[in-house]
């Protein structure tokens, strides 16, 4: 079993259910009933934040490389980031460490690619679905990424950050959300969606839509940890 190391805490809802999944994958996944070993560091998501929405990447860059660089020295085998908006600057990260590193992006844009999608929409916070880290690792799948337009854009991630992040989740939120996704399938022919934040499954889901598909990063992020977790 490989050691995981898990930068969380961004938000603290969203670590809660990456280290439920985790579990419950590891043990469907094995066919026991082991638990798998993994050090969460749990940063300060104020202080990422502003770093990531005033653009201060080189800042943004020293902050998670080391807060990881703490979990390398606790003697993990690999590291994942329980966020998407922070995969931003995810290759300069990549070339600050010195273990392997687990992309949610990447891992999301084969999820899309091997369930034959082209056209997908992202929901996630304002610099997940403008600063265009989604839409680089897409192409290389031959994948187009379509956001909303910018004001439902900003009510997306104000939603996000003022509800989401503390889990209140409230009726009309859903029924808006939910509104601006079938405008986008109607303005743009999205075959899905990527929940590319790691709050936002816990206000929309593959019930709330009959004719695209709902791409949970989360979950997709964790199977690929868990894969790597138990691989050989």
């Amino acid at each position: 079993m490989k050691k995981l190391g898990l930068i969380g805490g961004v938000g603290p809802e969203s670590s809660i259910e990456y280290y439920r999944l985790i579990i419950k994958r590891f043990q469907e996944k094995t066919g026991t009933k082991d638990y798998p070993e993994l050090i969460i560091n749990s940063v300060n998501m104020t202080e990422m934040l502003n770093y990531v929405f005033n653009n201060q990447l080189d800042k943004l860059v020293d902050f998670l490389s080391e807060r990881i660089k703490i979990l390398e020295l606790s003697g993990v085998d690999f590291c994942a980031i329980a966020s998407n908006t922070p995969h931003i600057v995810f290759e300069r990260l990549v070339e600050r460490t010195t273990i392997p590193l687990i992309s949610i992006v990447e891992a999301t844009c084969k999820e899309i690619r091997d369930k034959k999608m082209q056209r997908v929409g992202l929901f996630g916070t304002k610099s997940t679905m403008t600063n265009g880290f989604y839409n680089r690792v897409a192409e290389r799948f031959d994948i187009d990424i379509l956001m909303p337009e910018d004001n439902k854009q900003d009510y997306i991630h104000h939603k996000y950050m003022n509800e989401l992040v503390f889990n209140k989740i409230l009726p009309d939120t859903k029924q808006q959300l939910i509104q601006i996704v079938n405008e986008l399938k109607e303005k743009e022919s999205i075959q899905g969606l990527i929940l590319g934040g790691t709050e936002l499954p816990l206000i929309l889901n593959q019930s709330d839509f009959k004719d695209i598909v709902i791409l949970d990063s989360t979950k997709i992020h964790v199977e690929s940890i868990v894969n790597k977790m138990i691989e050989v």
